[in-house]
């Protein structure tokens, strides 16, 4: 029964992860289209575009196409959190906790996450994306490690999220 929770909580963090890296690209570019946004971008032109016009290049079907895959990761997110709340009242994974943080020095936003998904012992994983300019990598970690050495060590950031996920209440 562990192991259908734990494979169904993989789950609800993948498509919550790859939910939270669609959602950057499409909130990035949404910025172009904000107002004062807008304005900086035609500097120099006779008249700014209304706002929510999309930048030249981007056809009004192409917005449609967005917009609609962004009500889908949403309703898929919701449907991978309900399940795994599922999983956990069945038992499974009842300790939650997220730290977010600047993986890189000249990024900005707190992209970067390591989620501690564990249950009442403290057992459970760590998942760890590291948000770059060009790439995303995902790490997951078994809690507590192996004893066999084949996992590398915590970083600071995933025991934070590890020591906030037994302090907190059961979610």
């Amino acid at each position: 029964m562990e192991i259908v929770a734990l494979l169904v909580a993989l789950v609800a963090l993948a498509v919550g992860a790859l939910a939270l890296r669609r959602a950057d690209v499409v909130e990035r570019r949404a910025r172009r289209w904000a107002p004062g946004q807008q304005e900086a971008a035609t500097q120099g032109a006779e008249r700014p575009a209304p706002a929510g016009t999309p930048p030249a290049g981007v056809s009004p079907a192409e917005m449609a196409a967005l917009r609609k895959r962004v009500d889908e990761l949403s309703e898929a997110t919701t449907e991978a959190a309900s399940a795994a709340a599922s999983a956990g009242a069945a038992g499974g994974f009842s300790r939650v906790s997220v730290v977010r943080y600047d993986a890189f020095e000249d990024l900005g936003g707190r992209l970067s996450f390591s989620a501690a998904v564990l249950d009442d012992r403290g057992k459970g994983f760590v998942l760890t994306a590291i948000h770059g300019r060009s790439e995303t990598r995902s790490y997951l970690k078994q809690v507590p490690p192996p004893d066999d050495g084949t996992q590398r060590e915590l970083s600071p950031e995933e025991s934070m999220a590890i020591t906030q996920a037994m302090k907190g209440k059961r979610s």
